[in-house]
């Protein structure tokens, strides 16, 4: 199995927010972030996955929930989140 630790760090920061160990602000503000700083080396561990996240936990979610409720919100970034996790071969949450 490939080394994925880059993809782990970011999916761990979902798991956190998911988890109620992060606030929404911080994770809305960090986490585009940390995919954009990550990118490049997630992209070089699975390259597919890594536009996954970008594309459905960032795009489809971070930045599409913006007005959302805070549990709107959670329930947006679950959804993401599971929909990416199931295509992974690794478990999550």
């Amino acid at each position: 199995m490939k080394k994925r630790s880059n993809i782990d760090t970011v999916l761990d920061m979902v798991e956190a927010f998911l988890k109620g160990n992060m606030s929404r602000i911080d994770f809305q503000l960090d986490f585009p972030y940390e995919v954009q700083q990550h990118y490049q080396k997630m992209a070089r561990e699975d390259e597919e996955f890594a536009r996954l996240i970008d594309e459905r936990l960032v795009e489809d979610g971070v930045y599409k929930g913006e007005r959302l409720s805070d549990e709107a919100f959670r329930e947006l970034i679950q959804k993401q989140f599971l929909d990416v996790v199931d295509i992974s071969d690794e478990g999550y949450l």
